[in-house]
């Protein structure tokens, strides 16, 4: 693991990785490019953008490229705003959202622990 891929651990079902990249947070016609603080299969956090006007209500897109061949896009709700950070729900993930992210975190966590918390997601959404 490089210096950026450091595992966080809370007291959390799935492990949150604390990765420093570019995301871009789009919802209708705004567009914010802010920094990933750390991703997991379940949410992400991302930096607090000086400004932002938008509609709580409603889900963000985002998009994500840590790996050339691997980009990830999709949809997650605010849960929480910190000074600083802003944490997000990806809720249900469709397999072509739920392989890249799990393939992207896989590298980085060993295989037990993804195996785990693949399971505890699919159980999950029973």
């Amino acid at each position: 693991m490089g210096e950026d891929f450091i595992v966080a651990h809370e007291r959390r079902a799935f492990t949150r990785l604390a990765i420093k990249a570019p995301v871009e947070v789009r919802q209708g016609d705004s567009v914010w490019k802010l920094e990933l603080i750390d991703l997991s299969l379940t949410g992400l956090a991302v930096t607090e953008p000086d400004e932002i006007e938008a509609d709580y209500s409603h889900p963000f897109y985002f998009y994500l490229c840590l790996e050339p061949d691997n980009p990830l896009q999709f949809h997650a709700n605010l849960i929480r705003m910190d000074p600083g950070c802003i944490g997000f729900d990806m809720g249900h993930l469709e397999k072509e959202q739920l392989v890249p992210l799990a393939k992207l975190l896989s590298a980085r966590l060993d295989e037990a622990t993804i195996n785990k918390e693949l399971a505890l997601l699919a159980s999950m959404e029973r």
